[in-house]
């Protein structure tokens, strides 16, 4: 179960390196990723720190998720529209930040349905 749990972590943290590269691309260039539905930019604020939250838990086994994960999460997405405050082809919104915190919160509450799926039970394993 050891090896499992390392495995797990050693690729999370690589796939939280990759999303975290992704978004911050994504969030300064000029034609970021849409999608073509209504309110598409907030439901991809959603999914991408909902995504975050997942990786940084599980990239980071030994602790519990809770404010250490929680903060830098969201100081990540008040950067992201801190940023975009500055282009002058995007534009920051506060509702996107709720949205991210939203999508944290999100994870928040799956968790304890998460920790019953055999795929990923070795994230909280002792």
């Amino acid at each position: 179960m050891k090896a499992k749990k390392r495995y797990m972590m050693i690729l999370s943290r690589l796939m939280l390196i990759a999303a975290l590269a992704t978004i911050s691309w994504q969030a300064i260039i000029r034609n970021g990723a849409g999608i073509d539905v209504e309110n598409g930019d907030k439901l991809l604020h959603f999914l991408a720190f909902a995504a975050l939250a997942v990786l940084v838990d599980f990239a980071f086994p030994k602790s519990r998720f809770g404010l250490l994960k929680i903060i830098p999460l969201v100081l990540y997405g008040l950067a992201i529209e801190y940023v975009q405050s500055f282009l002058p082809y995007r534009s920051a919104s506060s509702g996107d930040l709720l949205v991210d915190i939203v999508g944290i919160a999100a994870y928040m509450v799956f968790i304890p349905i998460l920790q019953r799926l055999p795929l990923i039970q070795a994230r909280w394993a002792v």
